[in-house]
């Protein structure tokens, strides 16, 4: 019974194995790639959620940078806004200290009243006008204009008249005159030497001008300032030169007209004045101070 039994049992084994090996390996290959696929779904979603982290940790980054960036042009914002507040303190401070120098120079600076008037004039106040011919041998004699003169272009006349520049002192300081523009005139002094004037005293310079009717052949040159403005300018400063004020007159000395070829020439200004009183002119300079610092 056993002998008979072995064989047949041995055939049914051998049988179902041949079935059942496919169907195995199949199962074990569909096992395989489930666990294939739950490895690499796991290892997706490791991925993933590495991408997102990955992203949150760019995003929080990128947020730090444009913080920190934000804090960077805060401070530098603040830091120029101090700058400026330094700057403006500073320019505050040296403007206050300025103008208490200045203030303090104020006192050291003499006051001049300085006229000018017409001198040896028989009508006292009105400038006076002397002619001289000239000609091929020489120069006439000077004499004073009494009346309207015409000079023709054949004809060569030389004029000149004369001012007393009287400058006072009228303050406690003594002061300084310097002659910056003589006005086409010559003064009875010596080449870049100035005026000084003691405190409450008064100094007195003479002024000449000389034209010839060459001078004034067209009216061009009879109606340019040059020509009939008395506009001589000088400084006025304390002998430690500390404070410097600038003064012009501006007197009238219209004697020439032109009529045609004719030079019209009249032995005193159309509007004769008694005295011309120089004008201090604007923007007092302090020397010390606006001295480059070297």
């Amino acid at each position: 019974m056993v002998s008979a039994a072995l064989p047949v049992l041995g055939d049914i084994a051998w049988q179902d194995w041949e079935e059942w090996v496919p169907l195995a390996l199949s199962v074990l290959t569909l096992v395989v790639a489930l666990f294939a696929w739950g490895s690499a779904a796991r290892a997706g979603r490791r991925v993933a959620r590495q991408g997102e982290a990955t992203l949150r940790q760019a995003k929080a980054f990128d947020e730090q940078v444009a913080i920190a960036r934000e804090a960077l042009e805060l401070a530098r914002r603040e830091a120029l806004d101090a700058r400026a507040d330094a700057d403006r303190q500073r320019q505050e401070t040296d403007r206050t200290r300025r103008m208490l120098e200045e203030v303090r120079l104020d006192s050291l600076a003499p006051v001049v009243v300085a006229r000018a008037m017409p001198s040896g004039s028989d009508a006292p106040g009105r400038p006076r006008l002397d002619a001289c011919q000239l000609t091929v041998g020489g120069q006439g004699t000077w004499r004073p204009l009494s009346g309207h003169l015409a000079v023709g272009l054949d004809q060569a006349y030389a004029f000149r008249t004369a001012l007393t520049l009287w400058f006072e002192n009228v303050s406690d300081r003594a002061a300084q005159v310097d002659i910056l523009d003589s006005a086409g005139g010559e003064l009875d002094l010596l080449p870049g030497h100035p005026v000084v004037i003691p405190a409450r005293e008064s100094r007195s310079v003479t002024w000449v001008r000389t034209w010839s009717s060459h001078d004034l052949a067209s009216d061009e040159q009879v109606q340019d300032p040059a020509a009939w403005l008395f506009n001589l300018s000088f400084t006025v400063t304390d002998l430690g030169l500390h404070v410097r004020d600038t003064y012009a007159f501006d007197g009238d000395l219209r004697f020439f007209d032109r009529d045609g070829s004719w030079l019209v020439v009249m032995p005193e200004p159309p509007l004769p004045w008694t005295s011309d009183v120089a004008s201090m002119l604007p923007g007092r300079a302090y020397q010390r101070l606006d001295a480059p610092v070297s």
